[in-house]
């Protein structure tokens, strides 16, 4: 019996090493990263794993925790967030959704992406997969299941989402020459047009 607890201590051992070490992989892989701007492509499978959707638009991240992402492709669709403010902006529907960037953000794997934050980092498991790394939220209320990012020579190659639903959001990106330049500070910020309908849910 003995036997058997030390070789299941030892292999308990092993995975928390090998979870540290692809976390400090990845924390060194991000911090190369602090400005991204890409094009993307995006395709959404069901539960059956059959397409739904696909779309267009373009990434930009920038450390420690400004983002704007812009969908071109099915319709217009726009997330922006400052490190403290987070709209989301529907221009179809003519609504502009406020929320706190902090609060809404930290619930998602996402926002590793934009922070090197020791605190935040620990909230998550993180395993290497072929390619890439995949981030799992201790908290099991997360929006999202797991993200999956896959890197290449020019940066993040692909991100995959699965959400709660089962739902699979595969995306592309086509990392673009402006992302080694610095971004306006604008770009993370969002005047509502006068004419929209505003949830402000800070």
């Amino acid at each position: 019996m003995r036997h058997w607890a030390f070789a299941a201590a030892m292999l308990l051992g092993s995975a928390v090493c090998a979870a540290e070490n692809a976390a400090e992989t990845l924390q060194q892989q991000l911090s190369g990263m602090t400005r991204f701007y890409a094009s993307f492509e995006q395709q959404v499978f069901d539960m059956q794993q059959q397409l739904v959707q696909q779309g267009e638009g373009t990434l930009w991240l920038q450390q420690p925790g400004m983002f704007r992402y812009e969908m071109s492709l099915p319709e217009p669709i726009l997330f922006v967030g400052d490190g403290e403010t987070l709209w989301y902006y529907h221009e179809l529907l003519e609504q502009v959704s406020i929320f706190d960037a902090k609060a809404e953000l930290e619930r998602t794997p996402f926002t590793l992406l934009m922070s090197d934050d020791t605190e935040l980092w620990q909230q998550y498991r993180i395993s290497s997969i072929e390619g890439g790394y995949r981030i799992e939220a201790e908290d099991p209320a997360s929006p999202v299941q797991y993200l999956q990012l896959q890197f290449n020579d020019a940066g993040l190659q692909q991100m995959l989402v699965l959400d709660l639903n089962g739902q699979r959001s595969l995306f592309t990106f086509s990392p673009q020459p402006e992302a080694g330049q610095a971004f306006a500070a604008s770009l993370f910020r969002f005047e509502p047009p006068a004419d929209v309908d505003i949830d402000d849910q800070r």
